[in-house]
């Protein structure tokens, strides 16, 4: 069985990383376009979605990290080599470890704290530009209400 799939849907966690009001993301160039991706990664079996974000951070950025709450889940449909992917989006800290790029368990370029104002405009995967910035204000989605974004598309490049 390939990693992070159920049936035909691929599982993705990832972890939305806040600090003084920037958002880690890890930076992709796809041809000749940059794309920002949340970090995350593919769960391995038997693997809950929780350690698979600290395994993944730890092998791929070298940090620890704390999961603090849901902030949403989301679909994207398949696009070019990218299978249909189930997204469960945390928000978090990091607890350990300065961000880098390993490039032995990662294709990013860098990796980046950016500025919550920035993220309007960015190719983000997955694209939750909005969950974002306001996991930065600390306006997230309450308890009460469906953290269920439903289908966004994304780019493919």
């Amino acid at each position: 069985m390939r990693r992070g799939v159920v049936g035909i849907i691929k599982v993705r966690p990832s972890v939305v990383l806040v600090n003084e009001g920037k958002v880690l993301l890890m930076r992709y160039l796809y041809g000749e376009t940059i794309v920002w991706g949340i970090p995350g990664g593919g769960v391995a079996e038997g693997e809950s979605l929780i350690d698979t974000l600290k395994r993944e951070l730890d092998e791929e950025l070298g940090v620890s990290i704390e999961v603090e709450q849901l902030l949403c889940v989301l679909e994207t449909p398949s696009a070019g080599k990218i299978e249909h992917t189930l997204h469960c989006v945390f928000s978090g800290t990091v607890s350990g470890g300065t961000p880098a790029v390993n490039p032995k368990h990662t294709s990013a370029i860098s990796v980046e704290w950016v500025d919550a104002e920035k993220l309007d405009g960015k190719v983000l995967y997955p694209p939750i530009n909005d969950i974002a910035k306001k996991a930065v204000t600390g306006d997230t989605v309450s308890r009460s209400q469906s953290r269920y974004l439903g289908v966004r598309k994304r780019q493919w490049f």
